[in-house]
C-alpha cells in the first residue's frame, strides 16, 4: 500500500533521532504533570524508556494501519499501571502524563513530518491515538487497582500484625516499636487509648470479625493519629489517640456493644492493659453494664483484685478513689465510709453530724470525682470494695 510506504518512511526519519522525540515528549510531561517533576534517576529512565516503547509501538502501528493496541500492549501496560501503584504513585497522575505525552507526540510528528503526509495520514494517526490513548487508561487504572488494593489489604494486614505483638507483649521497647511504626509508614498514638469490646451481653458467642472491627473503627470516627484496630479472642481490640476515648465509650454505651476503655498509657504497657480490660469483660457481671457505659479502669482493677489478677490492692485505691485519698478531700472520704456502713443517707448524716443536704452534697463530689454514683449498685460496688481495703 502507498500509504504504508510512505508512513515506513516518515517513521524511519523519525527514529534516527528517536532520543531527541522521546527527549521532548517526556519534557512535556515534567512541566505538566506536578508529581512527575519529582522524579529523577531510574524513576526518570524508566519513564523514558515507557515512552519509547510506546511512540515506537504507536508508529509501527500506524504504519500497518492498525486503530487500537493489542492484547500484549494493553497486558504491558496493566503491568505498567501495577508498578506504578507499587510505587506508590497516584494513577491520577500517570493517566494524566500519558495523556500529555500522547497530545506532545501527535504534535510533534506532525510538525516533524507535515510536509510528507497527507490528510489520511494525519487522520489515522489521530484516530489510532485517540483509541490507544482510552486502552492506555482502562489498562493502567486496572492494574493500578488491582495491585492497590492488595496493598492496601496487606498494609491492613501488617498494622493488624503490629497491635497484636503489642497485645501479646512481643513488641516491647519503645525503640522496636518506632522503628515498626516507621517501616508501615505510620504514626500509632503514644500515649494511646486501649478499647476491647464484643457485640451483645456476656462472653461472645460468636467470635468477632475483622470486618467487625473496621466498623466499629469506623462509628467511632476516630481523629487522632493514625488508631490501629485487631480481632483476639473473639472481641475487637482498638488502640486511639486520647481525644477518640469519649467518642468511643459514646458508641460503646449500650447495645449491642459491650467494652471496655482503659485510661492512656504508654504503648510499651499495652500488653498488661490488654490483659487487664479482657478480663475485665470475661468476669464482669451483666448489670456492670446497665445504665453507664464501657468499663474504665477502676472497673477492671476491682475486677482483677476479686479474680486473684496481677493487681496490688494499692493500685485499686489509686484508680478508683484517686482524688478522694489527698487530704483535702479527706471528708468526703470519710463521708463515703460512714454512708456505706450506716447504709442510709439521713442515717450517716447524723452520725456524721452534718444536716443531710451536706451529705447529698459530698455524695455529688464523690460521683463528680470518681465519675462513680454510690446511689447505683455497680458503681456503688466498686467504691465499697476499694474503700473496705483502704488505709
Amino acid at each position: 500500500m502507498k500509504e504504508h510506504g510512505r508512513r515506513a518512511r516518515v517513521i524511519a526519519e523519525l527514529m534516527r533521532d528517536r532520543a531527541g522525540l522521546v527527549a521532548r515528549i517526556v519534557a512535556e510531561v515534567h512541566a505538566e504533570v506536578p508529581a512527575y517533576r519529582a522524579l529523577h534517576g531510574p524513576q526518570l529512565a524508566e519513564v523514558r524508556a515507557i515512552t519509547g516503547w510506546l511512540v515506537s509501538r504507536s508508529l509501527e502501528l500506524w504504519a500497518a494501519g492498525a486503530t487500537y493496541l493489542p492484547s500484549e500492549d494493553v497486558e504491558r501496560l496493566r503491568d505498567i499501571g501495577r508498578s506504578r501503584a507499587a510505587d506508590g504513585r497516584s494513577i491520577d497522575a500517570v493517566i494524566r502524563a500519558h495523556r500529555v505525552g500522547s497530545v506532545a507526540a501527535v504534535r510533534l510528528v506532525s510538525e516533524l513530518a507535515a510536509d510528507r503526509l497527507d490528510a489520511t495520514d494525519v487522520f489515522a494517526l489521530g484516530e489510532l491515538w485517540l483509541t490507544s490513548i482510552d486502552q492506555i487508561s482502562e489498562s493502567l487504572s486496572a492494574g493500578h487497582a488491582e495491585v492497590a488494593h492488595r496493598l492496601d489489604i496487606d498494609l491492613e494486614r501488617a498494622r493488624r500484625a503490629f497491635l497484636d505483638d503489642l497485645l501479646i507483649g512481643r513488641q516491647a521497647s519503645r525503640g522496636a516499636i518506632r522503628d515498626r511504626a516507621r517501616t508501615l509508614g505510620i504514626t500509632p498514638p503514644d500515649p494511646a487509648v486501649l478499647v476491647v469490646s464484643h457485640s451483645g451481653g456476656g462472653p461472645p458467642e460468636v467470635p468477632a470479625t475483622v470486618a467487625d472491627g473496621r466498623r466499629l473503627l469506623e462509628r467511632v470516627g476516630a481523629v487522632g493519629t493514625d488508631p490501629l484496630s485487631t480481632t483476639r479472642a473473639g472481641r475487637v481490640v482498638l488502640l486511639l489517640s486520647p481525644e477518640d476515648a469519649e467518642r468511643a465509650s459514646t458508641v460503646l454505651d449500650g447495645d449491642p456493644w459491650r467494652g471496655c476503655v482503659l485510661a492512656p498509657r504508654a504503648l510499651t504497657d499495652m500488653s498488661a492493659a490488654y490483659r487487664l480490660a479482657d478480663d475485665a469483660l470475661e468476669t464482669a457481671p451483666l448489670h456492670a453494664f446497665v445504665g453507664r457505659g464501657p468499663l474504665g479502669d477502676a472497673d477492671a482493677c476491682v475486677l482483677a483484685l476479686l479474680n486473684g489478677g496481677p493487681v496490688t490492692p494499692a493500685v485499686v485505691r489509686r484508680t478508683v478513689l484517686g482524688p478522694l485519698l489527698s487530704e483535702d478531700n479527706a471528708h468526703l472520704l470519710r463521708t463515703l465510709r460512714t454512708y456505706f456502713r450506716e447504709g442510709a443517707a439521713t442515717t450517716a448524716a447524723d452520725a456524721l453530724r452534718v444536716h443531710a443536704q451536706t451529705l447529698r452534697y459530698r455524695l455529688r463530689r464523690v460521683r463528680e470525682l470518681t465519675g462513680h454514683d454510690p446511689h447505683r449498685p455497680w458503681p456503688r460496688f466498686i467504691l465499697e470494695t476499694a474503700c473496705a481495703i483502704a488505709p
